[in-house]
């Protein structure tokens, strides 16, 4: 059911992190083929979509977050609008930290899909928001479901895998950005592991065997950031050292993650590496990505 033309809308966008991240080559068209296993996490943006009689708009409440076309979100808007006599404010409430390896950007690029074909009634079918998603970026597809998916080609030829909901999770945020064109640029592939495939974690995964996932979690991209960021990968190693059962870095980074078989201790790492001056949120994998809210 469509909201009313005068009635502002608000759709929560989750995050996500990869618990393995291989690549493979890179493509003719630029981009690279990859291996991946996404997961959602329950950290999540807030956009409120506001009907206007003009132009596409968009205000942000963090900095660092793009305008105009370099903002996923408002390109999300303007092609699922394309043709049609509407427009919209996009307000963005931003708690996924930018630049940081969570799909930020591609999590509000999903919002905006499926929160605008909601406000306006437009009918789209789930196959044609994957196909906007698709030409807006690698993780967007997978946002507008969430859960667990393996992904392959550029990360959105996607098979559903079993979920881990309610796993707690503490995330570690460096101070600083990285820039994914910059990290698949400097990636030297000859170089990348091939120690894990994707089909041993699909396989402990399917089976809901936790201790062998625990030591398949791996990301290509974590030598070439650590190499750059030292402290990004004694962050890794603060995490394992306070109890974290398995901890890797996130996409391109630079925030790294420490999964938890209990919040007590997730609570308890949190408390010790924020001590330490390292900024840190405690959240859990979830089932779920984009939801419209009353």
């Amino acid at each position: 059911m469509s909201a009313s033309s005068e009635t502002p809308l608000r759709v929560r966008c989750n995050a996500k992190i990869n618990l393995h991240l291989k690549v493979l080559a890179k493509r003719t068209d630029g981009f690279h083929d990859i291996e991946t296993v996404f997961h959602s996490i329950a950290l999540h943006d807030t956009l409120t979509l506001t009907p206007t009689a003009g132009p596409l708009t968009l205000s942000c409440d963090a900095e660092g977050v793009p305008g105009g076309a370099g903002n996923l979100a408002l390109r999300a808007a303007a092609l699922i609008l394309e043709g049609t006599p509407h427009g919209v404010h996009v307000d963005i409430k931003k708690r996924i930290p930018v630049g940081a390896g969570l799909g930020g950007g591609s999590a509000d690029a999903a919002g905006a899909l499926l929160g605008l074909d909601s406000l306006f009634g437009l009918g789209h079918s789930l196959g044609e928001l994957e196909a906007m998603a698709e030409g807006l970026g690698a993780d967007v597809k997978f946002l507008l479901k969430g859960g667990c998916a393996a992904g392959r080609g550029r990360g959105d030829e996607l098979t559903r895998l079993p979920s881990m909901p309610g796993l707690p999770v503490v995330l570690a945020l460096p101070r600083l950005s990285v820039s994914t064109a910059w990290a698949y640029g400097s990636l030297r592939m000859g170089l990348t592991s091939d120690r894990v495939s994707l089909s041993m974690i699909a396989s402990a995964l399917e089976e809901g065997d936790k201790a062998s996932l625990w030591g398949l979690l791996e990301n290509d991209f974590e030598g070439l950031i650590f190499g750059k960021y030292p402290s990004v990968g004694r962050i890794k190693q603060d995490l394992l050292g306070c109890g974290a059962a398995a901890a890797l870095m996130s996409g391109t980074g630079p925030v790294v993650y420490g999964l938890f078989p209990r919040e007590g201790g997730a609570v308890a790492c949190e408390k010790r590496l924020a001590g330490g001056g390292i900024s840190t949120v405690v959240s859990y994998l979830t089932e779920e990505s984009v939801t419209v809210l009353p």
